[in-house]
């Protein structure tokens, strides 16, 4: 059985209301809720959802870093597609990177946020269950295989 070619997943959203400032562009705050969304998108996607992981709280997953480059505005109500692949899957973390984009392919932002494996007594490091890091191989890709992928 062959393993299926390492691919991104991708979602859409709309700039909401509470996503803009006072002249309708998209603060630098909201590109945080997009990236939640696309991350529990592709959790779901993978098979694991936010209600399976949480059910089971055997590990924590928290946020370690998180870096955002802003590249071109967005407005309320624009259709913004979010692109999201795992650049790196770790011994006991993962690093997420998506790219938020308009429909004619302008890049809003470029995100970059590792979580990392604790245990729920202590926050401890540890390594990542193979339910996940099974569930996560498929979306592990270089940038040039994600582009490939959507086009």
């Amino acid at each position: 059985m062959t393993s299926p070619a390492p691919r991104p997943f991708r979602c859409t959203d709309r700039v909401r209301w509470a996503d803009v400032d006072l002249v309708g562009i998209m603060r630098y705050s909201a590109v945080t809720r997009f990236l939640d969304t696309a991350e529990q998108e592709l959790l779901r996607e993978a098979g694991l959802p936010y209600a399976r992981i949480f059910d089971t709280p055997d590990v924590w997953m928290p946020r370690r870093h998180l870096a955002i480059e802003y590249l071109a505005p967005a407005r309320i109500d624009d259709l913004l597609h979010m692109v999201i692949r795992v650049s790196k899957l770790g011994e006991s973390s993962i690093t997420f990177v998506m790219d938020l984009c308009h429909d004619d392919g302008r890049t809003v932002a470029v995100a970059t946020m590792v979580v990392v494996c604790v245990t729920v007594d202590g926050f401890g490091k540890r390594p990542l269950p193979r339910v996940v890091r099974e569930a996560m191989a498929p979306f592990v890709c270089t940038p040039e295989q994600a582009r490939a992928r959507l086009e």
